[in-house]
């Protein structure tokens, strides 16, 4: 096998895409991996680490271009860690990310199916959430607002976002004017001293911004607000305490400072949204999948869903199937709390019953042999890691027929469907969302079903 060293500047042709969107160039057969390089483009890379078995690369000339080949809208694209695909065309990203489903399904379900195409919606402007960390740029430590570098903890300072949209311009703007000159100090990873961390902030109707700091207030506040007045109105501001040293953005509470809770708009309901809830970042790709897991979860009569977190993914399919009735199972107290909560505001308590457990140990003694003629859907939304090992063992030993699974995560989907399949299960349906746009991660709907005849 043919190998580098780091310095070494290659040449070649890139024959294949790795799951992060790298373009790759074998030297006879070792891989080396090098961002924003296309397939079939001919390029100049400089070796900046490599191991036995494969090699990563700056790239440093595209002597050949692809015809997906594209000028990035963003001047921060390359340094900023936000965004992967920008160099490439809209139908080329789609394809990546299509192509690259099915090779992973392949590789670990050992599934030789064609993915349909992806559904997608805008490129540009589709984020409801910002979340930035703060820094200190020049000479005088200028406060700064930006996307950590890739591979790095130093913050790209930036004016505005071409994945979110105007609201995130005005907002980086006034929050660091006041920053600046209000002296407001910022957090030293190395020292622990400093006290703003990150601005989180979501603009679904109207405007939540939330500052982790490294304290317990944020001082002149009225200030932050007077700035806020410019382009806002019936917005919330929160502070979230995070003193810990590491890297998680939020603390665990989130305490409102100004403004008020306003509900905001969800499709099939409205709501209040607690700063720490999980939610979609793209509504109308939200929108899309919602509906699509409605039309895959059919005509039955009870749901039992797992990892059910605050209860939005529940509100969302009771509010869209007015019959049917759903378990929520969720470990955490303080979800299924919010989660209840959200269900009596919306009327729904009569059809959904939220319940606090482990969803393997509810699985094996809370999902009881249904009553004869009773159809039930198990559906699944679990963070990037997927299923627990156990929990997908307890499904497949109940007796659901059918499971509706949302990914975030084709690897670890494509691991958990070859579980399934031990219990019997078969992919009846895919369909990927790009609920991401310029990255390279993907949503992917399935459903799998037992007793089916090829």
């Amino acid at each position: 096998m043919d190998r580098v060293t780091v310095g070494d500047i290659i040449e070649g042709v890139v024959v294949d895409f790795g799951m992060s969107g790298e373009g790759i160039v074998k030297i006879g057969t070792y891989p080396v991996f090098v961002p924003f390089a296309i397939v079939g483009e001919r390029i100049r890379a400089k070796i900046n680490y490599a191991k036995k078995d494969c090699a990563f690369a700056d790239l440093i000339e595209v002597l050949t271009p692809s015809k997906d080949r594209i000028k990035p809208r963003c001047p921060h694209f390359g340094r900023c860690g936000g965004c992967d695909l920008q160099h490439l065309s809209h139908d080329a990203q789609e394809e990546i990310k299509r192509q690259g489903l099915a090779r992973v399904l392949r590789k670990n379900a050992g599934l030789d199916i064609v993915v349909p195409e992806v559904v997608s919606g805008r490129q540009w402007g589709y984020r409801n959430k910002l979340a930035l960390p703060f820094g200190r740029m020049g000479r005088h430590g200028k406060v700064v607002l930006g996307f950590y570098e890739k591979r790095s903890h130093r913050v790209v300072p930036m004016r505005s976002c071409p994945l979110h949209g105007d609201w995130a311009t005005d907002l980086i703007a006034d929050v660091s004017e006041w920053a600046n000159e209000n002296d407001v100090s910022v957090y030293d990873e190395n020292t622990g001293k400093g006290l703003l961390r990150h601005l989180v902030a979501r603009f679904v109707t109207t405007l939540s911004l939330t500052l982790s700091v490294n304290g317990d207030s944020v001082p002149r506040l009225n200030n932050l607000v007077k700035k806020l007045d410019r382009h806002f109105s019936g917005y919330a501001v929160y502070v979230s305490p995070q003193k810990q040293k590491n890297n998680v953005i939020l603390g665990t509470t989130a305490t409102l400072v100004h403004g008020k809770e306003t509900p905001q708009d969800f499709g099939a309901f409205r709501a209040v949204v607690s700063p720490l809830s999980f939610l979609q970042v793209n509504d109308e790709m939200r929108d899309a999948l919602y509906a699509a897991a409605c039309g895959q979860i059919g005509d039955c009569d009870e749901i039992v869903e797992l990892y059910s977190g605050v209860g939005l993914l529940t509100a969302e399919i009771a509010s869209r199937l007015p019959s049917v009735r759903i378990t929520a199972v969720e470990i955490v107290p303080e979800a299924v709390v919010d989660a209840q909560k959200l269900t009596d505001k919306l009327g729904l308590s009569d059809r959904v019953r939220e319940v606090c457990a482990d969803a393997a140990e509810f699985m094996r003694n809370g999902f009881s042999e249904s009553a004869e003629g009773t159809r039930r859907v198990v559906l699944l939304d679990p963070p990037r890691k997927g299923c627990a090992p156990e929990v997908v063992a307890a499904v497949n030993a109940s007796d659901c027929e059918k499971v509706v699974y949302i990914s975030c995560n084709p690897a670890t989907l494509s691991r958990d469907i070859a579980l399934f399949a031990e219990g019997g299960f078969t992919l009846s349906h895919i369909q990927p969302f790009d609920m991401f746009p310029e990255t390279m991660c993907l949503e992917t709907l399935v459903s799998l079903e037992r007793g089916l005849t090829e």
